[in-house]
């Protein structure tokens, strides 16, 4: 006959096991054969919901797949400035909401500027309203280490930069969003 003692062990594994594949029924069923950028259109739908925000799927110079997110007119800023204005809060702080299922993704921050001013003094307040961006992430609870900011002056505007209201909309900041690989 076998002793309680030799069978005690046994008892806890199989109850492990039973316990084990109930949880593991539980799951949420991921999908290995969906490609990242299956997953990036998936989440490029859902940010396309944020109020004010384009969302273009695009490929960063590593040839890693990326979200592009601009506002509207909630990352915009006026001449020579880097604060944050309510507006631009308001719209970080939704992108924020609608990017925490992906907690391992890297986010990169540009910001540009119009062509008034010096090179330098173009670079300097570029990279100002990158950090600026950044740093609100970050107090919004996105890890330091999963951001990255960048100044890129005057060097890709997305509208005219001979008149005032094409200006305004090339002082900016656009967010990149790179899925975990």
């Amino acid at each position: 006959m076998i002793s309680l003692k030799k069978l005690l062990p046994l008892l806890v594994l199989c109850s492990f096991l039973v316990v084990s594949c109930g949880v593991i029924k539980n799951l949420p069923k991921i999908d290995s054969k969906q490609t990242t950028q299956e997953r990036l259109d998936k989440k490029a739908v859902d940010l396309a919901n944020l109020k004010g925000a384009t969302v273009e799927s695009v490929t960063q110079e590593d040839g890693a797949a990326a979200l592009k997110v601009t506002f509207d007119s909630g990352i915009l800023f006026d001449f020579g400035k880097s604060e944050l204005g309510s507006e631009a809060k308001v719209s970080l702080d939704r992108l924020v909401k609608s990017i925490a299922d992906m907690p391992d993704s890297r986010i990169r921050v540009y910001g540009h500027t119009d062509i008034v001013g010096t090179a330098e003094a173009n670079q300097a307040v570029s990279a100002k309203r990158a950090k600026e961006v950044a740093k609100y992430l970050e107090e919004k609870g996105i890890s330091p280490s999963r951001i990255t900011a960048e100044g890129l002056s005057f060097t890709q505007p997305v509208a005219d930069n001979s008149t005032e209201a094409g200006r305004a909309k090339n002082r900016r900041v656009e967010i990149y969003i790179i899925p975990a690989r």
